[in-house]
């Protein structure tokens, strides 16, 4: 027969004797206004603060930064320059092909998150202590490719930790 198949993701058609296979990368985006300027690539966070803002909790982000605990936990990664108080999109599942990791401690295959460095995905590392860098975040991405630091061109698979 010549009809679509899916599984797991991954779909198959039939034209004539040609069989073409659609490859799904599980890419999810969500759109998001930002509370400061975010550079594409940036690891972003959700914007809490004791004061609600106008358009409500999980619509506003910050860089990630594991200074501030409000904004430590990454969710995702941004498409592109936001401008503070823009709308912008952060990818926070499938390829993303356009990450910034902190290369100095991070291979291809390790489990990614917050780092010390704002912004950049860092190594998650369970040993480390509350409050460390990779000490008490959730896992963000899975290293596919590195590349030089603070650069928007690694490759990390993104998990979707808050499950947006």
């Amino acid at each position: 027969m010549t009809y679509p198949q899916k599984v797991d993701g991954f779909g198959t058609r039939y034209i004539g004797s040609d069989k073409l296979v659609n490859i799904n990368t599980r890419d999810t985006f969500v759109r998001v206004i930002a509370d400061e300027d975010i550079t594409k690539g940036d690891l972003v966070a959700f914007s809490f603060a004791a004061t609600e803002p106008a358009s409500g909790y999980g619509n506003h982000v910050l860089i990630c930064d594991t200074g501030d605990a409000l904004n430590k936990q990454g969710i995702g990664v941004a498409t592109a320059a936001i401008a503070s108080g823009d709308i912008g999109t952060i990818q926070v599942a499938g390829i993303c092909r356009f990450a910034k990791v902190d290369q100095a401690s991070v291979s291809d295959g390790n489990i990614l998150t917050q780092g010390s460095n704002a912004g950049l995905l860092d190594l998650f590392d369970t040993s480390a202590t509350p409050g460390a860098s990779g000490g008490d975040a959730l896992p963000v991405a899975i290293c596919v490719k590195k590349a030089a630091d603070n650069t928007a061109s690694s490759v990390v698979y993104l998990m979707n930790p808050l499950n947006l």
